[in-house]
């Protein structure tokens, strides 16, 4: 596949544009659900998870009907995010067209990729994340309220798609499961702004900030969990923000 990033996410806002927009969703937050069922006509179904004979949730046969399949005990992000990927399945062709790739030659893990930059901008449209940063800056929290449909996490990521140089890390329990960085090289390493700020979120369960080492951190937590986990987003004191 020969094209650049840029050519890529413009490629993915414009054909996720055009489709909202045909849809009638002018403002967020965005219903994939209705979306998918009205809009494009994907089929959606509600099934029960099977158990097995403990009642543990047992993994179920993947369905390939082409249709969006939730479950009862999914929450309303998790039917969200599902009806999401089924949008962004139907998008996948239109999306290999436009950067001039025949659709089915694909690898697997680029179609992955993809479909997976579709979902988080269906959920979280470009131009509307850049529309609601004038009002909630870069608080995750404040953003994911304006966009309600998506999951807290699925919000801060999308900040790695714009201009501004940042890192978004996920901790969980202390353990740091995601450390992306847009235009600043990244490890699993927290600087110590990011630990910080991850130790004092966790302990507290407030947000809070540091500025040290060349960095500010910010961080919150994120509710209704199984674990503690936290949000990072860090900036170098050196970015044009």
């Amino acid at each position: 596949m020969d094209f650049s990033q840029e050519d890529l996410f413009d490629a993915c806002d414009r054909l996720v544009t055009g489709l909202l927009e045909r849809a009638g969703v002018t403002a967020p937050p965005v219903d994939a659900l209705r979306v998918a069922e009205d809009h494009l006509g994907i089929p959606v179904e509600w099934a029960e998870p099977e158990v097995d004979e403990r009642g543990r949730p047992r993994p179920s046969a993947r369905r390939h009907t082409g249709g969006i399949t939730l479950s009862p005990h999914m929450t309303p992000e998790q039917q969200q995010q599902a009806a999401a990927n089924g949008v962004a399945r139907a998008l996948l062709p239109d999306l290999l067209r436009k950067l001039d790739v025949e659709p089915g030659t694909e690898s697997k893990q680029a179609a992955a990729h993809l479909r997976g930059l579709l979902a988080a901008r269906i959920l979280v449209p470009t131009k509307m994340l850049r529309s609601a940063l004038r009002a909630c800056k870069f608080d995750v929290p404040a953003l994911q309220a304006v966009f309600e449909t998506a999951a807290m996490e699925v919000v801060a990521l999308r900040l790695l798609d714009l201009d501004t140089p940042c890192v978004i890390a996920v901790v969980d329990d202390g353990v740091v499961a995601v450390r992306r960085g847009n235009g600043v090289p990244v490890t699993r390493k927290l600087t110590p702004a990011e630990q910080a700020v991850a130790d004092r979120v966790a302990l507290l369960e407030l947000p809070h900030s540091v500025r040290t080492g060349g960095w500010t951190a910010h961080g919150w937590p994120v509710p209704n969990r199984r674990f503690k986990r936290v949000i990072l987003r860090a900036v170098p004191d050196d970015a044009d923000v």
